[in-house]
């Protein structure tokens, strides 16, 4: 496929949509809607700020945030660690939980299946069994699948229904990239259309596009009609019915948000999104943040003991950005290796821990990471129970810790997600922003096993080679 230049496609597709974040949260508002986010990684708070994040899904946890003022919230599945059978019980139990928290609430609900911007994950499964559970429930539904993969944060955009990631001022189709090539969640092409047909093993279904060639430069009583008109078409049709959304800006988003807001107003029917990071923030209405800073962590003045960093992905950027972070003054690494974890891990764990104290003690920052060296297993539940010991290893050495951090940093989904519902064992949390672009932040709860601990998830895929510096250095 063609690689495009990023500039020239600006000049290509300028800007026809207006900010419409008012309008989009007025009528959030009105109709009483409440967007619930199902994320398969921690990651997905990458975007958004002032909301809440919910790792289990008891009736207090749901109560509470549905019941809270932003109009949005997110439920942490971690499906995309699971095998699929896994991913499938873990969905419909969420799923079921939220509708059931949902009844003395009396929300409108639109469920926001946000998954990887880079197209891994179990789709579609995950869209497939929360259009059931909405059906099982007595809910109508919408008869479109919409699908939004796009993360403006991190470079990826779609255009003309292929997605693409951004390197330099180069365009790349996604289907390029090492992330088509998962050991889980491999694919082929990053035109949509064809994406869709491979995941569901069949060319039989309805499929559109909503192009920045057209889409977000009509009026919005024109998006209104064409949305409306693909909808009723897609009714027709007794097979599976997706569209597709491009974006190369946030109001191109906003513009097809707006649009199902309005469309909704007229039907009485529950939606069901696929999406990436950029969608749940464009949906929500919210003002944009600043970054944070060392000042909303550990206060202006505040001496403290140092940070921890824990690095578990092994995809390139990540060890290219630990390369760069290990050349830090005032950092120093303690390599994981894979087969110690595996054959030797309470000795290993005793060297880890005595290492931590004296790294503290003189003031100096422990990165504690995994061997780079994949193994490669054959069998793909097999790669994912393999990625879990690893992961139960990492997060014995949060469990365990022999001083308190002033701050907590973790590389990789699987990773973060691990040491925030196990490690740190929170269970609901309000998102603070992000420290960097596409990097989200959280502080735990008063509840949690490190009490206000902040922690910094910082996805495997993001960022650029000196992003993980970058962040030690606005903390040290």
């Amino acid at each position: 496929m063609n690689h495009l230049s990023y500039s020239t496609v600006l000049q290509q597709y300028p800007e026809t949509a207006g900010d419409c974040r008012r309008d989009i949260r007025q009528l959030l508002n009105r109709q009483r809607i409440k967007l619930v986010v199902m994320d398969d990684d921690p990651t997905g708070i990458q975007t958004v700020h002032s909301c809440r994040l919910v790792t289990d899904w008891q009736a207090d946890s749901l109560g509470a945030a549905l019941a809270d003022e932003a109009p949005f919230f997110y439920v942490l599945t971690n499906t995309r660690a699971m095998t699929r059978d896994e991913a499938a019980r873990v969905t419909a139990s969420a799923m079921q939980a939220v509708v059931e928290a949902n009844r003395k609430q009396g929300f409108r609900l639109v469920f926001i299946s946000r998954s990887d911007s880079t197209l891994r994950g179990h789709f579609p499964l995950e869209t497939d069994l929360m259009a059931q559970g909405l059906r099982h429930n007595g809910q109508a539904l919408c008869p479109v699948t919409f699908f939004a993969p796009a993360f403006l944060e991190a470079g990826r955009y779609t255009l003309l229904g292929c997605h693409y990631l951004k390197d330099g001022d180069t365009l790349i189709p996604v289907s390029e990239s090492e992330f088509a090539r998962d050991n889980v969640f491999a694919y082929h092409s990053a035109v949509l259309k064809d994406y869709i047909a491979e995941k569901l093993g069949t060319d039989d279904f309805f499929y559109r596009n909503l192009p920045l060639t057209e889409f977000p430069g009509l009026t919005p009583a024109q998006r209104l009609q064409t949305l409306g008109s693909l909808m009723d078409l897609a009714r027709a049709e007794s097979r599976p019915a997706y569209i597709s959304v491009d974006a190369l800006r946030y109001s191109d988003l906003q513009a097809f948000a707006l649009t199902l807001l309005e469309w909704m107003g007229s039907h009485d029917e529950a939606v069901v999104i696929r999406s990436s990071s950029s969608l749940p923030k464009a949906m929500s209405g919210i003002d944009d943040r600043p970054l944070l800073g060392r000042e909303d962590f550990v206060g202006k003045d505040a001496v403290s003991a140092p940070g921890l960093f824990i690095v578990g992905s092994h995809v390139k950027k990540s060890t290219a950005q630990l390369n760069a972070l290990l050349k830090c003054q005032g950092t120093v690494g303690i390599e994981l290796d894979i087969r110690s974890i595996l054959d030797h891990p309470q000795e290993l764990s005793d060297e880890v821990q005595a290492r931590l104290k004296d790294l503290a003690a003189q003031g100096l920052c422990p990165v504690v990471y995994t061997s780079r060296q994949e193994v490669r297993l054959d069998n793909a539940d097999e790669r994912q129970r393999l990625g879990q010991q690893v992961s139960d290893f990492l997060v014995s050495i949060v469990s365990h810790l022999s001083y308190r951090p002033s701050w907590l940093v973790a590389k990789g989904g699987i990773t973060s997600h691990d040491i925030l519902t196990k490690g740190l064992r929170v269970r609901t949390a309000q998102v603070m922003g992000q420290i960097l672009s596409g990097v989200p932040c959280l502080r735990t709860a008063q509840d949690a096993a490190i009490p206000r601990l902040p922690y910094v998830i910082f996805p495997g895929n993001v960022g650029e080679e000196s992003s993980l510096a970058q962040v030690f250095e606005k903390l040290r």
